[in-house]
């Protein structure tokens, strides 16, 4: 069963406007949890959204999405594109909907963007618990650090674990586009609380998953959004308390990046 909080959308001027859709392939616990085998293809989730997410299967990089076209980042941190035919263990991808325009002044980091957001649906008489947002911000960004991680150690090796010898890199000044989601904080597991996001430079040679970055000059979209999830983890992975997503990120400070 889906989150409830997910299919909730109070009365606004934002749900009297088509939304657009959100398809999650794979549970975020059972992601979490160490199941990084195949869940689907990059066309399946892929093909033909806005942009989007993910994760390969057995963790061979980490996943951006842009007008259909997505890329793998491996451990060398240098994109490359991906087959239709290539597999995934995690999947979100956005489609359809109506954009609107969010606000970012310069010097915003991650959390900004994420207040941003919540400001911008609250000043829209929505709830941020209530819905999903896409995102997307492009441009020229500051102080950026870009994660990816390799395949595991061995079988059901918990994300956690993987994440504690991942690979960063980090950039100064750096160009590029930012996608994301924003979904729910309260979750029993389904989704990832909070803001996630990755990133896919304009040169094509650096991405990842977003652990730091601070905007210097910047346009960004939103699109309010239901969801969908598409599970084959014959309901493993739920969960009785929230995901802590930010402890499983872990600090930066004192870290060695590549």
């Amino acid at each position: 069963m889906l989150d409830d909080v997910l299919h909730r959308l109070r009365s606004s001027r934002l749900g009297r406007l088509d939304r657009g859709q959100v398809t999650q392939v794979r549970s975020a616990s059972a992601l979490f949890s160490g199941d990084y085998s195949g869940a689907t293809t990059v066309g399946h989730e892929f093909a033909g959204t806005r942009l989007g997410l993910g994760v390969m299967h057995d963790l061979e990089g980490e996943l951006v999405s842009l007008w259909g076209q997505t890329w793998r980042v491996p451990i060398t941190g240098t994109p490359q594109l991906a087959a239709d035919d290539d597999t995934i263990a995690f999947g979100i991808a956005a489609a359809g909907g109506i954009a609107h325009s969010l606000t970012l002044d310069a010097g915003v980091g991650i959390d900004g963007i994420g207040a941003a957001l919540d400001g911008y649906l609250s000043a829209t008489f929505v709830d941020h618990e209530e819905v999903v947002c896409a995102i997307e911000v492009m441009g020229s960004f500051t102080d950026v650090v870009l994660r990816t991680v390799g395949r595991p150690d061995h079988d059901g090796e918990a994300l956690a674990e993987v994440i504690e010898n991942e690979t960063r890199f980090s950039f100064d000044d750096w160009h590029g586009t930012l996608v994301g989601f924003r979904y729910p904080d309260a979750t029993s597991g389904a989704t990832i609380p909070g803001l996630h996001l990755h990133a896919i430079s304009d040169d094509r040679q650096s991405g990842g998953h977003v652990r730091m970055a601070t905007t210097a000059r910047v346009t960004a979209s939103l699109w309010i959004d239901d969801l969908h999830i598409e599970r084959d983890d014959r309901g493993q992975g739920e969960s009785s308390g929230m995901i802590d997503f930010a402890a499983l990120e872990g600090p930066l400070a004192g870290q060695p990046t590549s």
